[in-house]
Parts: structure tokens; sequence; C-alpha cells
């Protein structure tokens, strides 16, 4: 599983956090005290940070940072469960138009019940099978209904800082699946490079639910 960073909001180039502050300023009616270049550029660090932590009480400032995730190497499963987090934005490779990867996810407890030889077996024979009918000329779209759901997909994902946090707060849950909680992990872990104060955010947005 691979999670890049590829792009998230910023002020020309500058810090997201300082978004959050402007959008609590404009929200308190305090816009017009200082000039948009103070709150954006000479706003005090230690104030930007109060600011972001006291955001989890009025969450909506949050929507303005959006965050764009390069998702590769993780199954079909854990996607289907991925889109299904409405408030974002999807582009996901198309079984329809390109040929599928093959290469899958062996679920470690499939391994540990000594089920994993047999697994491999049952995957790579579809997949020979697909590769097969392709070669014969079915088209991707018809050929991929052999596909098993352990085949490795690629995902582009667009979503805001509170939506986020959102997912984070379902999918860290020891209820959840163990591939979406690591995918959930690797995105924090990117999202914090540039929004340091991700992880605080996080427990006061869980505390919140």
């Amino acid at each position: 599983m691979r999670v890049s960073l590829i792009s998230w909001s910023s002020p020309r180039g500058g810090d997201p956090r300082r978004i959050i502050v402007l959008a609590a300023k404009t929200s308190q009616g305090k816009l017009s005290l200082e000039t948009l270049q103070h709150y954006l550029n000479d706003y005090p660090e230690e104030d930007v940070r109060g600011w972001i932590l006291e955001s989890a009480s009025f969450p909506s400032v949050l929507e303005h940072i959006s965050f764009t995730f390069l998702i590769e190497g993780i199954s079909r499963v854990t996607s289907h469960q991925l889109v299904r987090h409405r408030i974002a934005s999807y582009t996901q490779e198309s079984q329809r138009y390109t040929k599928a990867e093959y290469d899958y996810i062996v679920p470690e407890s499939v391994r540990s019940g000594n089920f994993e030889e047999r697994f491999r077996n049952v995957v790579e024979e579809a997949l020979r099978l697909y590769k097969e009918m392709v070669d014969a000329g079915i088209p991707y779209e018809d050929a991929r209904y052999v596909l098993p759901q352990a085949v490795t997909t690629k995902i582009l994902m667009t979503v805001n800082l509170r939506e986020l946090l959102h997912i984070a707060c379902l999918r860290l849950s020891y209820k959840a699946q163990w591939e979406i909680r690591e995918l959930v992990k690797h995105m924090l872990e990117e999202a914090s490079k540039v929004v340091p104060e991700v992880y605080d955010l996080l427990r006061a947005s869980c505390t919140e639910r």
C-alpha cells in the first residue's frame, strides 16, 4: 500500500492552516480588524495553532482545506468501502478500459489460518482465466467479471479536512476492517505533513461524536 499527498489547499502557496484562521475570523465578524495579508502571512504562529485546536468546536471552518491523495496497492475490497464516504471525490483505475493488475492482497488471517496456498491457487487461476479471455478478444469490461476482490487498484481521492477526520473516527475503530484502518493511518500521516495538528483535531473530533 502506498499513499501520497499530491496537493492541498493553501493561500497562494502559504500555510494551509491560515485558511482556517481566516474562516474563523470571517465567522466572528473580525476580518476587518486586520488586513488579509496579516491573517494569511503575519498572524503569530502560536495563535494559528490555538485557532486550529479550537476549530474542532466549530468544524465547518475545516472544510476549506482539501487534500488530494494518490492511493495505490489497495484491494477492491477496501476501495469499495472507501467510496462509501460521500463527501469526497474519487477517480479510480478502470477495469473497463485497462487490463487489471496481476497483483492481489492476501489477508494475514488467511495466512495464519493455513489457507494461503489454496487462496493463492484460486486467485491466480482466476487471473489466468482473465488473461486468457482478454487475449482471446473478450473486452476488459466483460472479462473483469471473473476477477476476485483481492486484486489491487489505484484511486485518486480529494477530501476536505473535516470529512477526513470524520472518516478517521469511523475507520480507525477496532470494528473497522484492517486494510482500511491501515489506509486511513497513512492518509493522516501524509496530511500531518502540512497540518501538524491533525492528530489533536482527530482526538477532539472523535470525542465530540
